[in-house]
């Protein structure tokens, strides 16, 4: 079986997972479904479809190009999906957790999927396809994530109403389980949606910048750009960390920025790393010769 359909078949089957994870937990408490839980429960049922979808079209896919993209994409979405597992676990088990605990995660899933870009372009030299390798990366880390976190909460039913009572108690309804199951389907519609967003502007940034670094004949440029991702990444952070010190309602601006900031570092740090690490092997080869 060629390797598109391997991942095709895994997309497929990982949908499958979800939507049957999903129907569990409604079919269990159905006060979830009622009211506004109707209309999440619906929209998950059409992302994932549309996600299945997707896996159908990569089954079937034949251009060397788009394969190539999406097994790259694949692959780091594999470890995007372990970092979210892992950020879980944290949630779970480390309720007072420090700035750094709670923001390492996000980074690094932002670093990954601009990599993602860049690493696809670097092998197709397409704008296009890296787009389709980031969203391909976002698909198989959202699938995985959801697969373990409705997983988890259904499992671990007693952690998880613990973790939500200040929730449940602000919304009015009475079934515990209920509103636990209801916060499964909005937090699974809201990742649905925000992943490839964000996959599709992180892999476009990181396969812009790979594509610029790796036809600039001026290496000073680059050398340039070497040192000015850390400071832009500094700023951003020290943006992000600020935020988490003022009043909420002051956060917005610098949110903003120290995604931007550190998202634009970050979407950076492959194609530096390609670039110097491609110059530096192709002047140990020419040494060598």
């Amino acid at each position: 079986m060629h390797k598109q359909q391997i991942l095709g078949s895994g997309i497929i089957l990982g949908t499958i997972l979800v939507l049957s994870l999903l129907a569990a937990g409604v079919t269990r408490h159905r006060e979830s479904a009622q009211g506004s839980g109707v209309g999440l429960l619906w929209t998950d049922v059409t992302l994932l479809v549309a996600y299945g979808s997707a896996g159908i079209l990569v089954w079937k896919q034949r251009s060397a190009g788009t394969i190539a993209a999406t097994m790259v994409g694949a692959q780091i979405g594999l470890l995007v999906g372990a970092v979210a597992i892992a950020n879980h676990l944290i949630e779970a088990f480390v309720p007072a957790r420090p700035f750094v605990l709670v923001i390492s995660p996000v980074l690094l899933t932002l670093a990954l999927l601009g990599m993602a870009g860049a690493a696809a372009w670097e092998r197709t030299e397409s704008l296009a396809l890296a787009v389709i390798g980031g969203v391909c990366c976002a698909i198989v880390a959202t699938l995985i994530t959801l697969c373990f976190a409705i997983s988890f909460n259904l499992l671990f039913a007693a952690r998880v109403d613990w973790q939500l009572r200040e929730a449940f108690a602000a919304s009015g309804m009475i079934d515990r389980a209920g509103f636990r199951v209801k916060n499964i389907l909005e937090a699974s519609s809201e990742i649905l949606v925000r992943m490839p967003l964000f996959a599709t502007c992180l892999a476009f940034s990181g396969a812009v910048i790979q594509a610029w670094m790796s036809r600039e004949s001026r290496r000073t440029l680059v050398l340039g750009a070497r040192f000015l991702a850390p400071i832009l990444f500094a700023a951003g952070a020290a943006a992000l960390w600020h935020a988490n010190a003022i009043e909420r309602t002051a956060r917005p601006p610098f949110v903003l920025s120290g995604v931007l900031l550190t998202g634009v570092a970050l979407c950076a740090a492959y194609p530096i790393w390609s670039v110097f690490h491609g110059s530096t092997g192709r002047s140990r080869s020419a040494g060598d010769s």
